[in-house]
């Protein structure tokens, strides 16, 4: 499989009981397929969250952020907003919660491959612009390195908002996703001693948002 270093993030807080189940099913069979039949898309992957802000994440991963400039998506968003507003395109544009974005992988510098993993935990944030550095710095030298030492976490990706792409106003500008082989590792001892650091406290007064999903794969 070819490696990306991109990803579109989409979240949903809530699906209606009423059509969920339907809903489901469009999506697996037609709103995805339609994705990865365009240039670009690599590989889509959904979540139900068990904690956090969101109650569902789709994950797409690219190969980087230009596959949303292509006009054969182009065609695929015009289509699908052109269809009726009681179509699944058009209702699921209007879930509660609804989020987007494109975020550039910035840290590794390496490409990415998903690994065989049932469970994400997604941390996101908005911060002052003119603390970016060091935000990069302490997490790029600190922070993720100590999560990776932690029993059940695979992979770390940290990610900056692509704002060329288009975004939904609730998207947040930084976000950092790991990939967990182990549900339990964000509860474990190691995480909760190791996830601090005077250098944390200090970055962490900074944000002016924070999100933090705990999904499964579906």
């Amino acid at each position: 499989m070819a490696k990306g270093k991109a990803v579109i993030f989409v979240g949903f807080k809530e699906v209606p009981g009423d059509i969920e189940p339907n809903w489901n099913r469009w999506y697996d069979a037609s709103h995805i397929p339609a994705r990865l039949a365009l240039p670009g898309f690599l590989a889509a992957r959904r979540f139900r969250a068990y904690e956090g802000e969101c109650g569902y994440v789709t994950l797409y991963d690219l190969e980087d952020a230009r596959a949303v400039q292509h006009p054969d998506y182009a065609a695929l968003k015009r289509r699908e907003l052109a269809l009726s507003p009681e179509s699944f395109e058009a209702r699921t544009l209007a879930l509660p919660g609804f989020m987007r974005a494109v975020y550039n992988q910035v840290f590794p510098a390496t490409a990415y491959q998903a690994p065989a993993t049932k469970f994400l935990f997604v941390v996101a944030h908005d911060l002052p612009p003119h603390k970016e550095d060091e935000f990069a710095a302490w997490y790029d030298t600190e922070h993720i390195p100590a999560m990776l030492k932690v029993p059940g976490f695979v992979t770390a990706r940290r990610f900056k908002r692509d704002d060329a792409s288009g975004a939904t106003a609730n998207a947040p500008r930084y976000m950092t996703i790991y990939d967990l082989g182990d549900k339990n590792a964000v509860e474990c001892e190691q995480f909760v001693r190791d996830r601090e650091s005077p250098w944390s406290a200090w970055v962490r007064s900074w944000y002016t948002r924070r999100l933090r999903i705990k999904a499964e794969r579906i």
